[in-house]
Formats: C-alpha cells, structure tokens, sequence
C-alpha cells in the first residue's frame, strides 16, 4: 500500500531494455471501479511526451522505481481511448471535499492509499482543520464507506462519521468521539464561563447596593452645614 503522491516523480524502468523510460507524472483513477488504472508518464528527452502505462502492465512498485516488462508497454493518448477519457473527465481525488450522504462536511482529501498489486484504492486520509469540519487534524476513511468520487466532491455513507479514524501523533480515535468531545468541552466552557459572570456580577451588586443606602457627605460649601469650629482658648 502506497500514498498516491508518492508515485510522482518515481522513474519507470523497461526490465527488457534495461532502460529508463521516464518519471510517472500522474495517475489516473477510474472512479467508478475506484481503482488507478494506467500511469501517466513523462518521457526523457527535449519534447518531454506523455505516454499511458496499463496498470495491468505494471511489473512492479518498488521502494525507488516503477518497473515493467517491456517499454512497449508504455503507449501514447490514441491508442487508449478509455484511459483518455477519464484523464479528461479529471475526477481529481486530491482536494476534493468529503460530505457524507446526509450533508455533513468531513473535510478535504490530502491523499488516497493504493494497493501495489492491484491498483485499487484502499481508503482516504483527509484533513478538517476549517471553518465547518466536524473536527481538526487529519483522519483515515476506509474505501469501504466511500459511496461515489465525483469531480467536485466525494460522497460517502452516513457511517464515515462513526468508522472514520482519527490520525493525530499516533494517536486514533473515532470521529464521532471527538466530535461529541468537542461538543461537550465547548458547552462546558460556556456553562463555567456563565457561572464565572454570574460569581463576578454578585458581589458588584452588593458593592453597590452598599453605596446606595450610605448617607451623602454633607456638602461643606452649603450654608448651614459649615461644622463648627472649636473654641479658642481664654485669657486669664
């Protein structure tokens, strides 16, 4: 199993002629089968020619290079009329959003998972890290719980929320924990935060109430409320 965007840039290798015969540039996915059906690649040389690999054809996805039998395997645009119709259809899985059948928005796909051997898509990782997500970070969706991949979205079962993994340092967790987390963390910080004001509010009422029922100072520039002066002493 292999993330998608590591096959960028892998060279290919005819074992036959012992030879490079370029560096995948893409790959391209039937959305419908939900599994890469070709590679597309970029030729050596001054014209830089994109060819079509059969995934069918592919001998090998190794750690450094993709290898094939023969570089015959590697044939142009016109004789594949199948494969160049989804590579126009372009159902780009990589920043697509995921919602789930009853509207919610899960996040946005940063990477799908193929099987080396057969090329099918195993599941999705994607991120909620913005406004509207269901929560932040990164999290796992088994291909299982994806219902269609479409060009502008992918649609999934109501279940992704609950089957759906989260990928946080190691750790995982399931969607729908911290989702419900989330939510009572935050009714919880708006019932302590309530009950801050309400503690703060009650003794200003009191220092006011205190205020109020005191008696004004006499105003000293008012006739009649000059205070008496003492008595200078007498004589003798």
């Amino acid at each position: 199993m292999r993330k998608s965007k590591q096959f960028i840039s892998m060279p290919v290798v005819s074992l036959e002629e012992g030879q490079q015969m370029g560096n995948v540039k893409e790959l391209v996915v039937n959305p419908t089968e939900k599994k890469v059906v070709a590679l597309a690649v970029e030729q050596k040389g001054l014209f830089r020619e994109h060819k079509y690999i059969p995934y069918s054809k592919v001998r090998s996805v190794g750690g450094d290079a993709v290898t094939v039998n023969r570089g015959a395997s590697a044939q142009k645009s016109g004789s594949l009329p199948e494969i160049i119709t989804l590579v126009r259809e372009k159902n780009n899985i990589n920043g697509a959003r995921i919602v789930t059948e009853n509207g919610t928005l899960l996040g946005i796909v940063d990477d799908y998972y193929v099987n080396l051997a057969s090329g099918e898509l195993v599941g999705m990782e994607f991120s909620g890290n913005y406004l509207n997500s269901v929560f932040n970070g990164k999290a796992f969706l088994d291909i299982d719980h994806v219902r269609t991949i479409g060009k502008d979205m992918i649609v999934c079962s109501d279940e992704a929320l609950e089957k759906a993994v989260k990928l946080d340092g190691g750790l995982q967790e399931k969607l729908r924990g911290v989702k419900e987390s989330t939510e009572h963390i935050w009714e919880s910080t708006k019932k302590r935060t309530k009950e801050l004001g309400s503690t703060v509010n009650k003794p200003l009422a009191r220092i006011k109430r205190t205020k109020k029922d005191e008696p004004d100072p006499p105003d000293v520039n008012k006739p009649g409320n000059i205070p008496p002066r003492d008595n200078p002493p007498k004589e003798e």
